[in-house]
């Protein structure tokens, strides 16, 4: 009776997460595309990708939803700092853009978690 509560449980808890998984429409990685482009443009893109993930990191701070993962000195943009300084500008402009996809998603939820409470 136990494997069989165990077997059910696991198995809603899987389709819960790719329900919720398959609802929110963000991924990390629909951001990542754009680094490809900067083995041709060098310096010029990952200024670009930086600016760009300085705007959305922002509006994710006004939101009052900065993901820690984006800053610090072990985030990813001090991580993409390092990198770009060594010369490995297409690997600092993915982490930028990961970053950048942080930063949408903590603004994305704090919209969804706006009212967020026990219901009662």
């Amino acid at each position: 009776m136990k494997k069989l509560l165990i077997t059910i449980l696991t198995a809603f808890a899987l389709s819960l997460q790719v329900g919720c998984a398959s609802e929110s429409g963000y991924s990390v990685t629909k951001v990542a595309p754009a680094a490809k482009k900067a083995s041709n443009d060098g310096s010029s893109s990952y200024k670009s990708a930086l600016k760009a993930a300085k705007k959305e990191i922002k509006k994710a701070k006004k939101a009052g939803m900065l993901w820690k993962t984006i800053g610090g000195k072990k985030g990813l943009l001090a991580k993409a700092k390092k990198l770009e300084k060594k010369g490995n500008t297409v690997g600092a402009i993915k982490l930028i853009n990961i970053a950048k996809a942080h930063a949408i998603l903590g603004q994305k939820q704090a919209v969804d978690q706006a009212n967020a409470g026990p219901k009662f």
